[in-house]
């Protein structure tokens, strides 16, 4: 065997023994478009494969209840579905994190104290 076929037989080999990123379909919507609000209607909505996450960002105006809804892809893993809320200036953001296809349909908001406190430590580390 020459030198090329042996270049080629590691390249080969190299390629077979690498493991392709799982990837995943993700909602791909943005505040303006009103069919990403909820409840949600993913009807003629984009999808987009996904290396990472799949996340869902909520933000609603205390005082005049209005609200608006992005969905769209993380490049970074979330190591769970899990939810992060945050309140600044009167609005309130929602941001959830999900790794199965389309599951950015709809993100419930645990209620659990560590479970709020888990989602903000790594909501600030994803980030």
């Amino acid at each position: 065997m020459g030198p090329l076929e042996m270049k080629f037989v590691v390249i080969f080999a190299i390629l077979i023994g690498l493991k392709q990123a799982d990837a995943i379909n993700c909602y791909f919507c943005g505040m303006l478009d009103v069919s990403c609000n909820d409840p949600f209607n993913a009807y003629g909505v984009t999808t987009i494969m996904c290396i990472g996450s799949c996340v869902k960002v909520k933000a609603k105006d205390s005082s005049s209840n209005a609200y608006a809804s992005m969905r769209g892809c993380s490049t970074k893993l979330a190591p769970a579905n899990i939810c992060a809320e945050s309140t600044y200036g009167g609005i309130t953001g929602t941001v959830c994190y999900c790794k199965d296809n389309l599951c950015n349909y709809a993100l419930p908001v645990g209620s659990s104290m560590i479970v709020m406190a888990t989602a903000m430590i790594i909501n600030i580390a994803l980030h």
